[in-house]
């Protein structure tokens, strides 16, 4: 087990700690598949809805900045039935997604779309025509929209009716994954010195970022951990995926462990915080529901 002391969590000490984060990576058991989907089309986001009975996975279908209208939305029951292979179609790139007051929220592209989850349809769009590529949104316990820009290198802020940059920061040049915790902002960085290949020279630091002050602290576990994508709570800690390497990670205890290593394109991972972790892999079109406590 990877043990990081107490004393090493300050500021001044990131670089220390960093040894204690990037070698020596500690592997737990291997999760248990409860059940695996095939025949998506660039599956890149899972989340649940509040009372449990669904879930809502995009596609990218096409390239993943390509504007074709082919991406669409799926909604599968929670233990693995297809109910709808295209509940919603005629995005354009889809990816992260958020589900708060029976709305889901959809970053795809230049554009927010917030979806109706009862009706299945739109009730509101915002565009964004200096965003490059939205890719993750996550919702305040008092209903403020965050969304990344992996690509602008921003993260836009949807607060009484107004989607504007929130936040730019040089530490944060690609944010990716997004979701907010106990009274703040996580954001997952891709990396940095990012290559047309998507690889980057430094990987990504997973940060907090302070609501009032938007002041980022690295997460000392989460220190250059790797082409960061998707954050869970769950399990008292969080779990992020590597999209690059496929590995899926548990921080919690100032430990970090490697909970297993899926194909590589391990995107936006999605939880109900009971256990159990829903993976999209995106090369492979396949959705996998992992169950991570015993």
């Amino acid at each position: 087990m990877q043990i990081i002391p107490k004393s090493l969590f300050t500021r001044s000490s990131i670089l220390i700690c960093a040894i204690f984060c990037s070698t020596g990576k500690a592997v737990a058991s291997e999760p248990e598949t409860i059940w695996q989907l095939d025949g998506f089309d660039q599956p890149e986001s899972v989340v649940s809805d509040p009372k449990g009975r669904f879930l809502y996975i995009s596609n990218i279908n096409g390239q993943p900045m390509e504007l074709n209208r082919l991406g669409y939305v799926s909604r599968v029951t929670v233990d693995g039935r297809i109910v709808d292979q295209k509940w919603f179609n005629g995005l354009n790139a889809p990816k992260g997604m958020a589900v708060a007051n029976g709305l889901l929220y959809v970053a795809d592209m230049q554009v927010l779309h917030v979806i109706d989850l009862e009706s299945a349809k739109v009730v509101k769009q915002y565009s964004v025509p200096n965003a490059k590529m939205l890719n993750d949104v996550t919702v305040s316990n008092d209903g403020v929209v965050f969304v990344s820009d992996l690509l602008g290198g921003g993260i836009y802020r949807l607060q009484n009716g107004n989607l504007e940059l929130w936040l730019a920061h040089p530490s944060l040049p690609h944010p990716n994954g997004v979701l907010w915790h106990e009274g703040e902002l996580l954001a997952a960085n891709w990396g940095e010195g990012m290559q047309s290949d998507f690889s980057t020279k430094i990987p990504g630091t997973l940060y907090r970022i302070d609501n009032s002050s938007r002041n980022l602290t690295p997460q000392p576990t989460g220190y250059q951990l790797g082409n960061l994508d998707g954050i869970v709570a769950d399990n008292g800690g969080l779990y992020v995926s590597d999209w690059k390497t496929g590995e899926l990670y548990h921080l919690a205890n100032n430990e970090r462990q490697r909970i297993t290593t899926l194909p590589a394109g391990l995107a936006d991972i999605g939880g109900a915080g009971d256990g159990v972790i829903y993976a999209p892999l995106m090369m492979n079109n396949r959705v996998l529901a992992l169950k991570v406590i015993p």
